[in-house]
Formats: structure tokens, sequence, C-alpha cells
């Protein structure tokens, strides 16, 4: 396996402070992202502060124009989880509840490819557990960013009991 193609669409399903960070980390690495939240109306809301976020680099001059309006054309909200079928990459942000967490991927691994990562972000809970009850545990793993994510150059990869290592690698 190899690495997620920059040309790989990136979902993360939270529009919050976590979802919104790890989701401009995503997009400034190049990739297309998705931001998903039960609220689409959240959601939008997410993509549009990226965008600021993206504009405002821009403006001080950490990011090239060009390079800024590429970026803010490739974040978009998804308007459902039918959305993320593409996504090379699922990372969640949401609720620190395991239940809420697994019935979210049981939801998203019936909608993406089956060579597609699911990630979580927590660091509390365990990624075995969370992984418990998928059809394709070998692909779910814990990606930890740490906040605020933008600023903070590190992520944690955690594999559970059945993440297969390649998946590990390929995250």
């Amino acid at each position: 396996m190899t690495a997620i193609e920059r040309s790989g669409t990136v979902a993360v399903i939270g529009a919050g402070t976590m979802g919104q960070g790890i989701a401009q980390v995503a997009l400034l690495a190049g990739h297309r992202v998705l931001i998903h939240d039960i609220d689409h109306d959240l959601a939008a809301a997410g993509a549009a502060l990226v965008r600021e976020r993206v504009e405002r680099m821009a403006a001080k001059g950490r990011l090239d124009r060009a390079g800024a309006e590429d970026a803010i054309g490739r974040i978009a909200a998804a308007d459902g989880l039918a959305a993320l079928a593409d996504a090379a990459l699922v990372i969640e942000a949401v609720v620190e509840d395991v239940s809420v967490k697994r019935a979210l991927f049981a939801s998203v691994e019936g909608v993406v490819a089956r060579d597609a990562l699911l990630a979580t972000n927590t660091s509390s809970l365990s990624v075995t557990e969370l992984a418990a009850g998928l059809a394709h545990p070998g692909r779910f793993l814990g990606l930890h960013f740490f906040n605020p994510a933008p600023l903070l150059p590190l992520v944690e990869v955690v594999s559970g009991f059945a993440t297969d290592p390649d998946a590990a690698e390929r995250a």
C-alpha cells in the first residue's frame, strides 16, 4: 500500500474546532476536503471558517495567492454521508462517546470504498473498541491530531488490535 495520493479526498466528520483544524491541515497538504456534520449548516460554517483562515494566511504572506485560491477551491461541506463515497480517508472528530463513534463508523463503512481508511481523532477511547463490529476493522486506526492542528505538526498514529500494518503505514 502507498500513501494517500494528493488527489485523494479526505473527509472530516465533525465541524468543530478539531474538525476544522484537521480539514485545514489536509487541505494545505493538497487534498480535496469534505467536511460533514450532523447539521449541514455547521459543516458549511466550518468549511467557510477554514477558507477564511487560508485567506488570512495569504494576506499575511504565509501562503502565496495562487496556492490559497487553489486550496479554497478544494474544500466543501458534504451534504450527507453519501457524499463521502469517494473519500480515501475519513477522519472523525465528534463527541467522545463510544456508541456515537461506533454507529458513525458503521454507517460510513457502508458508504466508502473498501480500501478507504477510517480514522478516529480520539485520544481517550480505545481504537480496538471503536473498530469492533466493523466488517473491515483492518483499515481502522487512530489519527490523533493535537490542538490546534494547523499549528502543531504532530499526529499520533494509533493502531488497534485489528489494524492492518499497511493501513497504519499508509495513514
